[in-house]
């Protein structure tokens, strides 16, 4: 009778076994086959977005950006691939920084563990630290944690700025797991900064953005991954001329709104959730006007859109929209011949400055050259610190004297 009864037990306990198996098995293929219909939508749609970009390049042979707006709770994907790194990853990019720098804090003399210089802490913590052999500017992880430029007036935004800065999310786990959200907020002179803003940008879950009133904008999973886990920088702009505004993480325009609120004069970087943030090369510029009339009218243009390393003259993938628009330029109006003049700041040895200042130069005639511009319409030139256009007293007007010079021929 045991032995019936053990025998009863072990085939129900088999029964038991080969049902939990099975379960699995159907659910296994029930979600490989959900995996091959979401892979073949996201196929469709990426063919989709291919053709219509191809559709709607530029005269000059550009391929147009992605750009995409969402309405309210509209998930739309936005950035494919891998973060951006290179400057032929940044081929499509068009953001264009303002050409006159109001506000570039330089934190690389300012002491670990100190608030930061040059910013106004609203709420909790944020300080200087050192990290990968630069100074960084740390936001703390545990609350929520605000600071703004601190600026002589309450009303320092005119109607057309960008803003830019490095970001890293801090990878303990999955970040923005736990994170409740990450804002610029852009508001009135006249507002606490705790009221709603006039508009602002918020990543959410580090798969989607916010801006202004244009819902939930759901960025590509490659992107959103490497916000939240990759634990490396990543480049944030905005472009702002009144009631436009455009947003850019790495080489990606990811939201667009032609419907902002008027108004906005200061602004301000939030962060609420479990883990910190880093930031880095902070920088707010104003204006922005057409180059081409500026080569008419004053037979040169002078930018701070074409970035490089410290102290080197690699230029930054960033620099990618600037160097696009050169290029369409010179491309438009084939009579063009420029020559390339390289400035620095006051910093460091004369000789050094003016040595760096050639190389800087020299390496943007490359790069134009390796996007199809003829040699033969380029010179160089470096000036080191000779000719500043500011004062370099200030970090502000060393920031403006680091640039490059496209004079005429």
């Amino acid at each position: 009778m045991q032995v019936i009864l053990l025998i009863g037990c072990l085939m129900a306990g088999l029964t038991v076994a080969n049902a939990q198996i099975w379960k699995k098995v159907k659910d296994r293929v029930k979600q490989t086959v959900e995996n091959k219909i979401t892979q073949k939508s996201q196929d469709v749609t990426t063919n989709a977005m291919n053709k219509a970009e191809g559709a709607i390049q530029g005269k000059d042979g550009q391929p147009a950006p992605t750009t995409v707006t969402g309405g309210d709770d509209k998930a739309v994907v936005v950035g494919g691939g891998n973060a951006a790194k290179s400057i032929s990853d940044y081929k499509s990019y068009d953001f264009v920084p303002g050409d006159k720098i109001i506000f570039e804090p330089d934190i690389s003399k300012e002491a670990d563990a100190e608030l930061p210089a040059r910013f106004k802490l609203l709420k909790g913590n944020a300080e200087i630290q050192s990290y990968e052999g630069e100074k960084i500017l740390h936001l703390d992880e545990g609350g929520s944690t605000s600071i703004t430029p601190l600026m002589s007036t309450e009303s320092y935004l005119p109607e057309q700025f960008t803003v830019e800065f490095d970001m890293s999310f801090e990878n303990k786990e999955d970040y923005m797991r736990y994170a409740n959200y990450f804002d610029v907020v852009f508001m009135k002179a006249t507002q606490n900064f705790f009221e709603s803003p006039v508009y602002r940008l918020r990543i959410t879950s580090g798969s989607a953005v916010e801006w202004a009133t244009g819902g939930h904008i759901r960025l590509a999973e490659n992107l959103a991954k490497a916000l939240s886990t990759d634990n490396k920088w990543h480049h944030i702009a905005f472009y702002v001329n009144k009631n436009i505004g455009k947003v850019y993480i790495d080489a990606f325009r990811v939201a667009a709104s032609n419907t902002l609120n008027l108004g906005a004069e200061k602004m301000a970087i939030n962060i609420d959730g479990r883990y910190g943030i880093k930031i880095k090369n902070f920088r707010l510029a104003a204006g922005g006007s057409d180059k081409y009339n500026k080569v008419i009218t004053d037979g040169k243009f002078i930018t701070h859109g074409i970035l490089f390393d410290v102290a080197k003259s690699t230029i930054k993938p960033e620099s990618t929209g600037t160097l696009n628009e050169v290029v369409k330029m010179m491309r438009a109006h084939t009579e063009l011949k420029f020559e390339i003049d390289g400035h620095t700041d006051s910093d460091g040895q004369d000789q050094a400055n003016l040595v760096l200042s050639q190389q800087r130069a020299a390496a943007v005639k490359d790069q134009l050259v390796s996007m199809g511009i003829s040699q033969d319409r380029l010179t160089t030139k470096g000036f080191g610190e000779t000719k500043p256009i500011d004062s370099n007293d200030t970090q502000e007007g060393k920031a403006n004297n680091r640039r490059v010079e496209f004079i005429k021929m």
